[in-house]
């Protein structure tokens, strides 16, 4: 077992596997000592709850299966202590926190069927829009929705181009950035069991419209990132957050432009993207193998912090740190799958867009 540790992750590399066990202990420990800040999890605790669950349940290597259970379990009791109750008055996307977080709870053995009722009362109160910013059973992925105010930090109506509250110019989001975030509330909210605003299917049927996806040249910066958040998104959502392998011949599109750009990631020194394309490449059965894989491998583990962290040591919010862990961790880890096959394989033809019956290949 010690001469295993001891070898290096691939012939030749400056890095051994007991150098990257190491470093995924870190940035779990890392993330761990960040979740047990009280004011840190009363914000962020229903996002962290869904790191810890992640990782027990679909890492390969059993000690850090263990340590991430341990963790969520004793943070998923927390959670339950301080969130007792729905609140009245809460904002669609503070009650689609509740649902995130309460879910991750369920699974790390902190169950509470009655504020599973409760949220399924407090849901019906908003409307699709409240969710998604549109309604996917009549659109795609719309381009005139604005971003939170940059001065004054409001939120303004769909179309508005100048804040309503202080005069200032706005942004408008990145349709990319709107889909992935549909994405993930209607897949939360489907995997509960209290549906979000609308079925994942009418948010995932889009994918045939958001294709072909725009090269790296066209975009900048940021809209390459909501680009990447997206496509790696749509993988999560349609393999249950790393549970399932899936072949590369269902999603090729998505396939081919990960395998594009990832190198891309690491130019631009961004430790977050870089994890979510690593193990988004995993999913479709790379590994230490392949070329590509140990690029990003030796630069994420190059640039871990001494406190086992990720990304800017100096930025002062606390989700950016975080979550470039939490990515991080996810690039460099081991996966042990269940099976090759969609998490929803009924969407097989759909996803595809050419009527090949993926669920039934994937048996």
């Amino acid at each position: 077992m010690l001469l295993a540790q001891s070898a290096p992750l691939w012939p030749g590399a400056r890095y051994t596997i007991a150098d990257r066990d190491a470093a995924l202990e870190r940035g779990l420990n890392f993330i761990y000592r960040t979740a047990s800040d009280p004011a840190i999890f009363a914000d962020w605790g229903h996002d962290l709850l869904w790191c810890f669950y992640s990782i027990s349940a679909t890492s390969k290597n059993p000690k850090l299966r263990d340590m991430a259970w341990k963790m969520g379990h004793e943070r998923a009791l927390e959670w339950r202590r301080i969130t007792p109750l729905v609140p009245a008055n809460l904002s669609a996307d503070e009650v689609a926190g509740l649902l995130f977080g309460s879910d991750a709870a369920d699974r790390l053995g902190a169950r509470d069927p009655g504020f599973k009722q409760q949220l399924r009362q407090a849901v019906r109160r908003y409307s699709v829009t409240d969710f998604l910013a549109f309604d996917p059973a009549k659109e795609p992925p719309p381009s005139d929705i604005p971003d939170q105010c940059a001065k004054c930090k409001h939120w303004n109506d769909r179309g508005v181009t100048v804040c309503r509250y202080c005069g200032a110019p706005l942004t408008m989001r990145n349709r990319y950035d709107v889909w992935a975030d549909a994405l993930i509330t209607t897949y939360s909210g489907e995997i509960y069991g209290v549906p979000l605003g609308a079925p994942y299917r009418d948010v995932i049927r889009w994918i045939s419209v958001m294709r072909p996806y725009p090269a790296r040249a066209s975009l900048s910066t940021n809209a390459f990132i909501d680009v990447n958040n997206a496509i790696t998104h749509v993988i999560y959502t349609l393999n249950d957050y790393n549970r399932y392998l899936l072949s590369p011949e269902w999603l090729p599109e998505e396939y081919q432009y990960l395998t594009s750009n990832l190198e891309e990631a690491v130019k631009l020194q961004d430790p977050e993207s870089l994890g979510e394309f690593l193990d988004t490449l995993r999913d479709f059965g790379m590994t230490e193998r392949d070329a590509l894989i140990r690029v990003g491998v030796d630069y994420a583990l190059s640039k871990q912090n001494p406190d086992g962290s990720w990304g800017d040591r100096t930025d002062a919010d606390i989700y950016n740190r975080y979550h470039a862990t939490w990515t991080a961790v996810d690039g460099l880890r081991e996966y042990g799958f269940h099976g090759k096959r969609l998490s929803f394989p009924s969407l097989g033809p759909l996803v595809r867009g050419n009527g090949a019956a993926v669920a039934g290949a994937a048996r």
